[in-house]
């Protein structure tokens, strides 16, 4: 690894780090806080101004040791990335309408697609497809990104998670691009990557310095994993072996498998229920994990791992199936597994409901004859004078 690869990481990491115990501060100081409700995970009122220090963290250390800061594409990628932080933050300190937000959305992405040059081109045979003509190819590319900055903030739900996974996709990018000699990129990736890993230190095993990344963080890692995927993507087709991957969009995917999946699972649920798909709910798969008993942590730490093995089996179905096979196949095994995972979820429920209620039965029966006992749904007995 070189020096200024290393010494990126250690920036990104270290700045990161030493800005948000003041943010903390300043939070609890302004009230600036996320307020738990019958939607929300966390139980207690906690800063939501974590993608400031991620913003700060990967800018200043990516402009300082960027080896050519004058291509065209990088200028508009932190023009993008700006726009993402200031709708973010107002949204996290104010609330912006979801209309507001979308249009700052499509404004970003129009930008990095048809100004940053931010476009998917290379299909690899996806479909019988080598490559995508321009008036393919930008408005999918358009798209691409408003679903995976969407993607991002939906499953960004349990402590841990839509970092965690940015890691994971960012520095596997990252150090790709490093050995493929695309420094400018490898270092916008390892910068991101150290970033979050300094998060998560807080998100994870803050205490008293515990914070949310917010919609301003989740808005910025949603642009950066697309930029850097859509990037991987198209660079990928100018390498050779062994960094070749014959099938870089399978590989893609499958990085990003939990995003993807679990939103256009939850849309097509909302829209079954004639409902808009952008309406809040608890049916996410970090919901289901919960529900089925896991902690925030073990719920992530599954997720990971679940993202990883995608990734195995999308290295593996290259080299025996076709693409357009292989996508098909990969997305159902996906699919299939989040339906197993919401029937153990109800399954896990329903026995906790039951044993809740025997317990309930065991108390009842021994309470003193008379004895009058408060109805609450679902634990005891509706009877409100108990024989015995």
């Amino acid at each position: 690894m070189s020096i200024t690869l290393l010494s990126n990481i250690i920036l990104s990491f270290i700045i990161t780090y030493a800005v948000i115990p003041p943010i903390v501060r300043v939070s609890k100081a302004k009230n600036l806080m996320d307020v738990p409700d019958q939607r929300k995970l966390n139980k207690t009122v906690i800063p939501t101004l974590g993608g400031v220090a991620i913003f700060i963290g990967v800018n200043i250390s990516t402009l300082v040791f960027l080896p050519n800061i004058r291509l065209t594409e990088l200028r508009f990628l932190y023009a993008a990335i700006i726009m993402m932080f200031f709708t973010g933050l107002k949204d996290d300190l104010l609330i912006i309408s979801a209309r507001k937000k979308l249009m700052v959305q499509i404004a970003a992405s129009t930008l990095l697609v048809v100004l940053g040059g931010f476009q998917i081109t290379q299909a690899y045979g996806l479909g019988g497809i080598s490559e995508f003509s321009p008036w393919v190819s930008i408005p999918l590319s358009i798209m691409v990104f408003l679903f995976l900055i969407n993607a991002v903030n939906l499953i960004d739900g349990i402590d841990g998670l839509a970092a965690g996974i940015g890691v994971l996709v960012s520095a596997t990018v990252g150090v790709w691009f490093y050995m493929t000699g695309f420094i400018g990129y490898a270092i916008i990736s390892t910068a991101l990557a150290a970033s979050l890993l300094a998060y998560l230190r807080f998100n994870l095993w803050g205490n008293s310095n515990k914070i949310f990344m917010g919609d301003t963080g989740s808005l910025i890692l949603g642009v950066l994993l697309g930029a850097i995927m859509i990037k991987f993507n198209e660079l990928n087709v100018l390498t050779a072996n062994p960094f070749h991957f014959q099938q870089a969009p399978l590989f893609v995917v499958a990085m990003l498998i939990v995003p993807i999946t679990d939103t256009l699972r939850v849309f097509a649920v909302r829209i079954y229920h004639k409902k808009s798909p952008f309406s809040p709910d608890n049916n996410h798969i970090h919901h289901l994990l919960i529900k089925a008993g896991l902690s925030h942590i073990a719920a992530t730490a599954f997720l990971i791992g679940y993202t990883a093995l995608f990734a195995l089996l999308a290295l593996t179905f290259q080299l025996y199936i076709n693409i357009s096979v292989s996508f098909i196949l990969l997305l159902s095994m996906s699919f299939s597994a989040i339906g197993w995972l919401n029937y153990k979820s109800k399954q896990y429920q329903k026995n906790q409901e039951k044993a809740t209620e025997e317990e309930s039965s065991k108390i009842i029966r021994l309470l003193p004859l008379g004895t009058k006992v408060a109805e609450e749904p679902g634990k005891l007995s509706k009877k409100k004078l108990l024989k015995v």
